[in-house]
């Protein structure tokens, strides 16, 4: 089984401040942005409906496709989803990449 990294230690954040306090800039940061618009563009990927027992859930859709669920932020960023409170709803069809 191979081994996935955090995010946040694959790709560099930009260090920031927002309101005088630090907060790490992934999004901003050039090697997202290429993952995102190349890496993902280019991938191939499995199509699921969301179960009600996973609804507003990427932790699991994440633990159940990839064996990890600290890769929830994959399942949102190839589903270009900001509130998976809101918008991972059950029966909604999502894109889960290939990796």
């Amino acid at each position: 089984m191979t081994t996935l990294n955090s995010r946040f230690t694959t790709y560099k954040a930009l260090n920031r401040l927002h309101r005088d306090k630090p907060f790490k800039d992934l999004v901003s940061s050039k090697a997202w942005r290429h993952f995102n618009v190349v890496t993902l563009n280019n991938s191939r990927y499995n199509v699921a409906v969301i179960p009600t027992s996973m609804e507003f859930r990427p932790d699991l859709i994440a633990a159940a496709a990839y064996g990890s669920k600290n890769l929830w932020w994959l399942v949102c960023t190839a589903n270009a989803i900001i509130d998976p409170h809101t918008e991972l709803v059950a029966g909604k069809q999502i894109f889960l990449p290939i990796i």
